[in-house]
């Protein structure tokens, strides 16, 4: 009989322990994400789409700024102020807001950036841009696809 009790303790210590490596194993979602919905000034899109191709997402990259990834529209909707002809829309992502703030900093400060960017964007014959809208955004849950570069 307590050969019976001991392997019953036995197997429910086993089991809780095994819960326990489960729920640590469990993929748990982190990071911090920005939505980022650029109106581009008229027939300027594709050249906006190209800046973040060819130079902004490297420099971004450079800065530890996860580029999630870039999107182009296929069809208008007025009512969230998306135009298929002249919106780009990217997501970037972060360990935490903390470091979205400081590596946004660095990336702004990059002499490159500075070049490409706010020289282009100061230029009223250059400007790109007419507005642009910041969602932040955390993962809903314990999963998300995206891994954020730590």
């Amino acid at each position: 009989m307590l050969k019976w009790k001991l392997l019953a303790v036995f197997g429910l210590a086993f089991g809780v322990a095994g819960l326990a490596w489960g729920y640590a194993q469990e993929k748990k979602a982190v990071g911090f994400f920005e939505l980022r919905v650029y109106t581009a000034q008229p027939g300027k899109r594709d050249a906006l789409a190209a800046r973040f191709a060819e130079r902004t997402a490297a420099i971004y990259s450079r800065h530890g700024i996860t580029n999630v990834g870039y999107w182009i529209p296929q069809q208008s909707d007025p009512e969230l102020g998306i135009s298929a002809e002249n919106t780009f829309i990217y997501m970037r992502g972060y360990p935490s807001k903390e470091e979205r703030d400081k590596r946004l900093t660095a990336a702004h400060d990059d002499p490159e950036f500075k070049q490409v960017v706010t020289k282009q964007e100061r230029d009223p014959d250059t400007k790109l841009i007419v507005k642009s809208h910041n969602i932040d955004m955390l993962p809903n849950g314990t999963f998300t696809a995206i891994t954020v570069t730590k």
